[in-house]
């Protein structure tokens, strides 16, 4: 599964962009406006600059792809834990959701969906959602224990390697996966650091394919490739693939609650990281 720091980031961005977005920010019979993270990243921005008095930085960065389109109903329960923990404040108008369906290469890094996690110097979140080549911010998190999850993750550095790169560099070891599963469902998630007591991980990249469908309640079991990639460097720091994982489990939602969060955090800062055949960390 996703290593434990990208994975808070590919929770929250699942959680979030299967419940809410703006009716028009997909087009029926449209073709998708495919991005990597260097495209949507100046689209976030643009949304997040002038968004309650500014001052906001990235932290995480997930990318969303699905061969086909789903459309789902807005329906805030399906936030669960996240909000037990948070102030959940929609920041535009709930109606329904609509995936855009990309079959293009996966090895390419790109695509249709984005979801940024912006921080403040109040430590609130802000969600924002790039679909279609659209920017706006959907919704903010905020309260006591939103706070203390925010300050654990760093600023996303400028100079961290697009998703295109960070694609390519684990296609050696994702190659086969890919063969046999041209339009699996994709995750490419970033996140600037995590820090915890003094220790922590830096930038990273987690790549992420399978056959488990990027819906709001998946089910069944399913085959998944994922790796992670230092994202100043490019170097890949650990590989693994498995033929049977649980599609409904997910990658970890225990960080976010309440009573794991804490522990969670103080074993992932602990732990070695994976070592990977071009680790030179």
């Amino acid at each position: 599964m996703l290593y434990l720091g990208v994975a808070v980031a590919v929770v929250i961005a699942v959680l979030l962009v299967v419940v809410i977005v703006l009716p028009n920010l997909t087009g029926s019979g449209s073709a998708a406006a495919v991005l990597t993270y260097s495209g949507a990243l100046p689209v976030a921005n643009g949304a997040a600059a002038g968004f309650a008095g500014g001052g906001w930085t990235p932290i995480f960065a997930a990318g969303l792809v699905t061969a086909t389109s789903e459309s789902f109903p807005a329906n805030a329960t399906a936030l669960g834990n996240l909000t037990s923990g948070c102030t959940y404040t929609p920041q535009t108008s709930i109606a329904s959701l609509t995936l855009p369906g990309y079959t293009g290469n996966r090895s390419l890094g790109a695509s249709p969906a984005w979801e940024f996690g912006y921080r403040n110097a109040a430590n609130t979140l802000a969600i924002v959602s790039v679909i279609n080549g659209h920017g706006i911010v959907l919704a903010t998190l905020s309260g006591f224990e939103c706070s203390i999850y925010a300050q654990f993750f760093s600023a996303i550095p400028g100079n961290v390697i697009d998703s295109s790169r960070a694609a390519e560099a684990v296609q050696a070891d994702a190659k086969a996966f890919l063969l046999a599963h041209p339009n699996a469902s994709a995750e490419l998630g970033l996140i600037g650091g995590l820090s915890f007591l003094g220790k922590g991980i830096g930038p990273e990249w987690s790549i992420t394919y399978s056959t488990c469908a990027l819906t709001e309640s998946p089910t069944g079991t399913g085959a998944e490739f994922n790796a992670t990639v230092n994202a100043l460097t490019g170097n890949v720091l650990g590989t693994n693939m498995s033929s049977d994982v649980s599609c409904g489990g997910g990658p970890t939602t225990t960080v976010l609650s309440p009573a794991a969060s804490v522990s969670t955090l103080a074993a992932l800062s602990s732990s070695p990281r994976p070592e990977g055949p071009n680790d030179s960390e």
